[in-house]
C-alpha cells in the first residue's frame, strides 16, 4: 500500500483521489500546467497537500504523460521521487537517482512520464540566504547522494503522516518545527550535490523546436501535415525534428503529432455539444480512416469515442 493510500483528509491535509483524467484535470494546480497523457488505461492519479507556515507540500501519484506548463514560485518549487521506480525526464535530462528537481522564479518545464510515479513537491515562499543552487526563472535536475535524499523523503512521510491524524498539528509551534526540519533536509540536499556535469547545449535547442512544433500542430490543426513540411516550415531538416521530439517527448515525430490530434479529438468530444459529431471531429483533426481511428483512439485512451462522447454529455447535463 502506497503512502497516499494510507491518508486520510483532516483539517491539516486536503485529498482528491481522482477517478479519471477529466476530474484530475480540475485539481491539476501546481503550477499553470497541463497534461497530455500517454496510457488511461487504469488511470488512478491522486493528490494531497499539507500547508506549514511558508510552504505547501503536494504528494502526487502520476500516470504516463507528458507535462507541459510553467512553475511559479516567489521562492523555490523541489520535487523528487518518493521511491526508487521513478521514470521521468525534465527538459531532455532524464531523472537519475539520487537527485532533485529544482524551479527557481518562472521556469518552463517539459516533463516526460512513461510510466506512474509518486512525487512529493514542496513550494517553498521564500528560501533567502540559503545558498542553493540554481539560476533564475529556470529548472534543472540536481544530483546529490542517497542518504540525504532518503532523509528528506522521511521528513516528508512523517509530515504527512502526522497531518493525517485528529488534531494535526495542534500543538504549540509544531508547524514551524515541521518546517525547520524540511528546510534542514533540503539545505543537506543541496549542500551534497556533486559536481554537475554539464548539459547537452542542442537539449536547449530541441526543447525550443519542440515548443514551436507544439505552436504550428495548434494553428494547423485541421490540415493534413506531412513530416517534410512541417521541418521546412520550421526551418530544420526532418531529422533534427525527429531527434529533437525523440529527445524530449520520448517518441518519434509521427507518433507525437499522431497523439497531439488525437488528444484535440478527446477534447473537443470532452464539450459534450448535442451537436458532436465524432465522424466530423475525426476528419478536422486528419483522421480519415474511420476504422484506424477508433481503433488508435481505444488504444490511447481505453475508451471508445463514443464512450467520451457519453460520459462528457452525463456530467454536463
Amino acid at each position: 500500500m502506497s503512502l497516499l493510500d494510507q491518508l486520510v483528509d483532516s483539517t491539516a491535509l486536503k485529498i482528491n483521489r481522482s477517478v479519471d483524467f477529466d476530474h484530475f484535470r480540475g485539481i491539476e494546480r501546481v503550477g499553470d500546467v497541463r497534461s497530455i497523457p500517454l496510457d488511461l488505461k487504469g488511470f488512478a492519479a491522486s493528490f494531497a497537500t499539507v500547508a506549514l507556515k511558508s510552504c505547501a507540500i503536494h504528494l502526487q501519484q502520476t500516470f504516463p504523460r507528458i507535462l507541459q506548463g510553467t512553475y511559479r514560485s516567489s521562492g523555490a518549487i523541489v520535487a523528487f521521487a518518493m521511491d526508487e521506480a521513478v521514470s521521468a525526464a525534465l527538459n531532455g535530462v532524464p531523472m537519475r537517482l539520487p537527485a532533485v528537481m529544482l524551479s527557481r522564479g518562472s521556469a518552463a518545464c517539459e516533463v516526460l512520464e512513461s510510466r506512474a510515479n509518486l512525487f512529493a513537491i514542496i513550494n517553498f515562499d521564500v528560501v533567502d540566504a540559503r545558498d542553493w543552487p540554481g539560476r533564475p526563472d529556470g529548472a534543472m535536475l540536481i544530483p546529490t547522494h542517497a542518504a540525504q535524499l532518503d532523509a528528506l523523503r522521511s521528513v516528508t512521510r512523517d509530515i504527512f503522516t502526522l497531518a493525517s491524524r485528529p488534531g494535526a498539528f495542534a500543538e504549540s509551534h509544531m508547524i514551524e518545527n515541521l518546517e525547520e526540519s524540511l528546510l534542514q533536509a533540503v539545505d543537506r540536499v543541496m549542500q551534497s550535490v556533486p559536481e554537475i556535469a554539464g548539459r547537452r547545449s542542442n537539449l536547449t535547442q530541441y526543447l525550443t523546436l519542440v515548443r514551436r512544433l507544439d505552436e504550428y500542430l495548434a494553428f494547423n490543426a485541421s490540415r493534413t501535415l506531412y513530416s517534410a513540411d512541417i521541418a521546412s516550415e520550421l526551418g530544420v531538416s526532418v531529422r533534427t525534428l525527429h531527434n529533437a521530439v525523440t529527445s524530449i517527448r520520448g517518441m518519434s515525430l509521427h507518433r507525437y503529432v499522431r497523439l497531439k490530434r488525437l488528444w484535440n479529438v478527446r477534447q473537443q468530444l470532452a464539450l459534450g455539444s448535442s451537436a458532436t459529431v465524432i465522424k466530423s471531429i475525426a476528419l478536422a483533426n486528419g483522421f480519415w480512416h474511420m476504422g484506424e481511428f477508433g481503433s488508435l483512439y481505444r488504444t490511447t485512451f481505453g475508451e471508445t469515442p463514443q464512450q467520451t462522447l457519453a460520459a462528457a454529455r452525463d456530467r454536463l447535463g
